[in-house]
């Protein structure tokens, strides 16, 4: 409900501030404070997001990662579980990115907009309905009964392994599970929305140093937590 209300205020503070042009004067400034004011009002409206040009992950996180693709020796190869502003980011540090979103819709925006990216091969997966032998299931309310386990199989799919797999969609557990069996040597995965409770074990337990980065983050006006799992060389 809180965020509800908070998407509500961005939207209707952000086409007053249009109006008067203050957006477009946000939008120019390239110190971090005016990008994140601007991302305040960018919430859940595409364009606005891809011009602020960042992953919505904790600004801690974004630097880390931004140092680890860029020291990465080779092609970098990329896996993304929910996409978003951070499929363009990514596609502009990685030799090829790899990602599926399970909001049909969502893709359907998004595939214009990644047109000038022929690196990245964007999936759209829905989710199937829930059995009593579901494993890949979410926790989100309204996706209690959804069965994610094709969007989860989604890496198999495309196989081998990723210097960077990013975990920010459904089903979270479950896709760091299958996830780990696909991280290269001395690979990242990101983990987003790491405070959460409900991923806390999936986290401990994935047997790999884990680097929690709390912090502010892109869009929201609270602070975060985004988890970096390094797996050792």
């Amino acid at each position: 409900m809180i965020r509800r209300a908070y998407v509500r205020v961005s939207r209707l503070g952000a086409a007053a501030l249009d109006r008067l042009g203050v957006l477009g004067w946000l939008s120019r400034r390239r110190s971090p404070f005016g990008r994140h004011v601007y991302s305040l009002f960018a919430i859940y409206d595409v364009d606005r997001m891809i011009a602020v040009g960042l992953p919505w992950w904790t600004y801690g996180a974004i630097a880390e990662v931004d140092d680890f693709l860029s020291g990465r020796p080779g092609d970098v190869r990329v896996f993304e579980f929910g996409a978003g502003a951070s499929t363009l980011w990514l596609a502009e540090r990685a030799t090829e990115v790899h990602s599926v979103e399970h909001d049909l819709s969502f893709v359907q925006i998004l595939e214009p907009r990644l047109k000038r990216h022929d690196n990245v091969d964007l999936r759209g997966v829905e989710a199937g309905e829930r059995t009593d032998d579901s494993t890949a299931v979410s926790e989100r309310k309204g996706h209690e009964q959804l069965d994610f386990a094709d969007y989860v199989r989604t890496i198999d799919d495309v196989g081998g392994l990723f210097d960077l797999i990013v975990v920010d969609g459904r089903a979270r557990s479950a896709c760091l599970q299958a996830a780990l069996p696909h991280l290269a040597d001395d690979g990242m995965v990101v983990f987003d929305n790491a405070g959460r409770s409900r991923y806390a074990a999936a986290i401990a337990g994935s047997g790999i140093e884990v680097d929690v980065k709390r912090g502010w983050a892109p869009s929201l006006p609270y602070r975060e937590a985004t988890a970096l799992l390094r797996k050792p060389a």
